[in-house]
């Protein structure tokens, strides 16, 4: 069967919002769907209890634009006819509620972000008189104020990073990508104040990244939180090819010393009994590595539709194709005796020979909708902690039946950890960084 896509609101539409649209907006709550890889909150949502109403208006220019001369900086001023709200995340029909993806950093390797491009250009930057072709775009800085005057500067900045090297550098010696350990902050040389939204785009070679903040915009007036500058860092990392996610204030610590982190930090979850499956996704999230090396990518919180929402997709490195990752918190009772599966491990399996199944079923749906690849699918199920040789031994034999679904407890990812930080460790360099070849 079809996947039906309701014409009111898709997913990953971009969502303005013209007057009477948010007739009742309540309190933000946390969302653990689609919450993005790498930002430190961008991707979290809002509620939004609103009664949707069509309308064909979209974001125009409302007046003649000004272009003012600031030097050698050039600002497009003009003026947008209605707020942007962010992108819908859920297909909904009138009447009903909507998560809405406000702010959000989408990586060059995000499947997404050619899709969230193309909507921010159909709703946004075909506002910006004289714009120039997307292809002859650098980077573009768009600032919207909450009388939804807005700013676009285009391929006139002149960035300025903070970097953390990894060797002894002359002045006006080069620097070179396999030189750079972290990136601190990015300085794009203008001011924009935590009350106005904002979207940059920046290109390095054939590959872009975006960051949207539209929560400025919202009726309660919330301010940005938190430094721009470090957020904007992300992006950097990412058409970099480095890793994105070393912790605060990690100072002069090798690569290795922040694996040896995520070890000790699975360590400490375990030794603390925590029940909590975020804390596990956010540091396998931060720590894919730990799942070996067969992954090049992993991406959290990926929808297939609306009820199926796995924890991760992972891009297997061979052929770019895509897996499943589904983790349960270690301390589920797994078994009811001593070597029978409860109805926690068997709730676990059918939610993952259900994505399977869907997989299955819409694959090209799958692969020109949602940018995800199956051939050939497997699911890692993650879950269980301390199991006996015994209930180890069923949990084999149920999985040698599948041969699509693996199932993996939380101590065999410890030793996987173990095993490949002391592997990096005795070769004495940095292990790839997450998408490099």
């Amino acid at each position: 069967m079809p996947v039906r896509r309701p014409a009111a609101c898709a997913p990953g539409a971009l969502w303005p919002v013209p007057a009477g649209w948010l007739r009742r907006l309540f309190d933000s709550v946390s969302c653990p769907a689609r919450q993005s890889p790498h930002a430190s909150d961008p991707g979290a949502f809002r509620q939004f209890r609103a009664i949707l109403r069509r309308s064909r208006d979209r974001p125009r220019c409302a007046a003649r634009p000004v272009c003012v001369d600031q030097g050698k900086l050039v600002r497009i001023s003009f003026t947008l006819n209605q707020p942007l709200c962010g992108f819908a995340a859920t297909t909904v029909v009138g009447g009903e509620g909507v998560w809405v993806c406000q702010r959000e950093l989408v990586g060059p390797h995000d499947p997404h972000l050619t899709d969230r491009l193309d909507k921010l250009q159909d709703a946004l930057f075909s506002a910006i008189p004289g714009l120039p072709a997307p292809s002859q775009i650098d980077h573009i800085v768009v600032t919207i104020a909450e009388d939804l005057t807005a700013t676009a500067i285009v391929n006139e900045l002149q960035a300025k990073a903070q970097i953390k090297v990894n060797r002894a550098i002359g002045a006006g010696e080069p620097v070179f990508v396999r030189d750079i350990d972290d990136v601190a902050a990015v300085d794009l040389g203008i001011e924009i104040a935590p009350d106005v939204a904002v979207v940059v785009m920046r290109s390095s070679g054939w590959k872009r990244s975006v960051f949207y903040d539209f929560t400025p915009l919202d009726p309660d007036g919330v301010p940005r939180e938190g430094r721009l500058d470090a957020v904007l860092a992300k992006p950097w990392l990412l058409l970099l090819g480095l890793p994105v996610g070393a912790p605060q204030g990690a100072g002069s610590m090798t690569r290795a010393d922040l694996m040896a982190l995520g070890v000790a930090d699975l360590e400490r979850l375990l030794g603390e009994r925590c029940e909590e499956e975020s804390k596990y996704q956010e540091l396998l999230h931060q720590h894919p590595w730990m799942l070996g090396g067969s992954y090049g990518q992993v991406l959290r919180h990926q929808p297939f539709d609306d009820s199926a929402i796995p924890d991760f997709t992972a891009v297997r490195c061979y052929d770019q194709c895509h897996d499943i990752i589904e983790l349960k918190q270690p301390f589920l009772q797994l078994f009811k005796g001593s070597d029978q599966f409860g109805a926690a491990f068997n709730d676990a399996w059918n939610q993952a020979e259900g994505y399977l199944a869907f997989t299955m079923r819409q694959r090209g749906y799958l692969l020109q909708e949602k940018k995800l690849r199956f051939e050939d699918p497997r699911v890692l199920l993650i879950c269980g902690h301390g199991l006996n040789p015994e209930q180890l031994a069923r949990v084999r034999e149920r999985s040698s039946v599948s041969r699509t679904i693996t199932v993996i407890t939380y101590d065999q990812i410890l030793e996987i950890a173990r095993h490949f930080l002391a592997l990096v460790r005795a070769a004495g360099d940095r292990p790839l960084p997450s998408g490099a070849s």
